[in-house]
């Protein structure tokens, strides 16, 4: 089996079990080793705790990614299949579970597509009705670095989104490397 990378279908859930997996295990290190101590040495004023205290940082940072994304929610394995099903196949270099990153906080997007010029993005996020410009320029700073001015269609209604993403004509060659440069961008904003 093939590594899930950024971008593809289960990278999000496959992330989220890669972090809780790590909180558990440096949890019970920790636990590990400050039981052992007690018992013994009789007390936890030794040496042998600093140990348990230089796995407290990994912890917690571990413990904080996960917290970040555990309410991120990708498509069901049912909306994918149809998803797919209904674009003819998963041919478009369409991204998945794309979390952008930035200093405010972090975005979500179900579904994400850059081609021909235009960046096409569907999230379900709750706060995405109140918040739809937010979501639209986040995704516009994730590029903002290059030269390129890239609109963005966002929707919060997948119908609409496959509607959209069906219309769209064929990029010529420049126009494809472009869109992959964006793509690239946007992903190295991401988790």
């Amino acid at each position: 089996m093939s590594k899930i990378q950024k971008g593809d279908y289960g990278y999000l859930e496959k992330y989220k079990k890669n972090k809780l997996l790590g909180v558990l295990t440096l949890g019970l290190m920790i636990i590990f080793i400050v039981v052992t101590v007690i018992i013994m040495l009789g007390d936890t004023k030794r040496v042998a705790i600093v140990f348990a205290i230089l796995l407290s940082l990994p912890f917690a940072k571990t413990l904080i990614a996960y917290i970040m994304v555990a309410n991120f929610k990708p498509l069901t394995k049912t909306q994918h299949k149809e998803f797919v099903e209904d674009i003819q196949g998963d041919k478009l270099n369409i991204l998945y579970d794309v979390v952008i990153v930035q200093y405010e906080g972090m975005k979500f997007y179900q579904l994400l597509l850059v081609k021909n010029g235009r960046v096409y993005a569907y999230t379900n996020s709750k706060d995405y009705k109140s918040n739809k410009k937010d979501y639209e320029k986040w995704i516009s700073n994730a590029y903002s670095a290059s030269k390129y001015e890239y609109k963005v269609f966002l929707t919060d209604d997948l119908n609409a989104y496959i509607k959209k993403i069906k219309s769209i004509s064929e990029p010529n060659d420049n126009t494809r490397i472009i869109d992959k440069h964006i793509m690239e961008l946007i992903l190295e904003k991401g988790v």
